[in-house]
């Protein structure tokens, strides 16, 4: 890891001294989800609304990961009072055999494999597969760690944030990252440069939740930004459409909500080459999963 200088150079997308990471895209099961409350106007239907991690393999750094998304113990920690409540929220479809650990024996790997773990933020679908990797270092911002460390009961589902979730030895492992000062990218502003090489660029993403993060990378297959829940669906950016009011009970600040979206089209006008990857958008998972 390395802190990067505040710079006005530009983040130099097209850049090929630095080593490409390889990524595979995860689907850890879906809840249903209605696509008017992911888009403001949207049609008044349901959709299966994914929870996406990535596998990236570095040629030095070893085998990472881009969140966990779901994990079979969110049907148990949500069969809890007040927790029941996000289930009847996001109503769940999950099986074990897509728990991310479950489906490391196809690349070869086993848990101890994994050596790092990036925490875009701390919801419950982001996160349910944590204590799957006993020795994982974990990745995260100060301030997203410190939005829910003493959060429980109704003021953690407020957050969408399920303490049960997280390890005992969360704090002893992790390393918390403060604000970042690195080269810029168009829109998304300042970066930090996770491994010191280029290739993993973290990017603050705000207003869903407190200090959550994108992530771009440079891999075999070109840029791509995962953007968390930056937005929810790829139509968001493409047409600065923010999600239904109603969501704004559930987020951090609903005004930065609107500003990620419109960040993230000012980034994808600059940088059309750039795949972006929102966690939960049915394109994406169409593109990066079914395809």
């Amino acid at each position: 890891m390395q802190d990067d200088a505040v710079t006005s150079t530009p983040y130099a997308i097209t850049d090929g001294t630095a080593p490409a990471v390889r990524y595979y895209m995860l689907d850890t099961g879906y809840c249903d989800a209605h696509e008017h409350h992911l888009l403001r106007g949207g049609a008044r239907r349901s959709l299966a609304c994914h929870s996406l991690a990535a596998l990236l393999s570095h040629p030095r750094h070893g085998w990472l990961l881009w969140d966990t998304g779901y994990a079979p113990r969110m049907l148990d920690v949500t069969s809890r009072w007040p927790f029941t409540l996000y289930r009847r929220a996001t109503p769940l479809h999950l099986r074990s055999d897509l728990a991310v650990v479950a489906q490391l024996q196809r690349f070869g790997l086993a848990a101890a494999d994994i050596r790092t773990i990036i925490i875009s933020h701390f919801h419950a679908d982001h996160i349910a597969g944590l204590p799957d990797f006993p020795a994982a270092r974990f990745i995260a911002t100060q301030a997203a760690y410190d939005s829910v460390q003493h959060r429980t009961g109704v003021n953690a589902l407020r957050r969408a944030f399920i303490p049960a979730l997280l390890p005992a030895d969360f704090a002893a492992r992790a390393l918390l990252l403060p604000q970042f000062h690195g080269s810029a990218l168009p829109g998304l502003g300042p970066t930090y440069d996770l491994l010191g090489d280029g290739t993993l660029r973290l990017v603050m993403l705000p207003g869903h939740a407190r200090g959550q993060i994108g992530l771009l990378a440079r891999t075999t297959k070109g840029a791509v930004l995962f953007a968390a829940d930056g937005c929810w669906h790829s139509r968001a950016i493409r047409e600065r459409r923010p999600p239904h009011p109603l969501t704004y009970l559930f987020v951090d600040d609903p005004r930065s909500v609107q500003q990620t979206i419109t960040a993230l089209h000012t980034f994808a006008t600059a940088c059309p080459d750039v795949r972006i990857v929102p966690s939960h958008c049915p394109e994406a998972f169409a593109r990066e999963v079914q395809r």
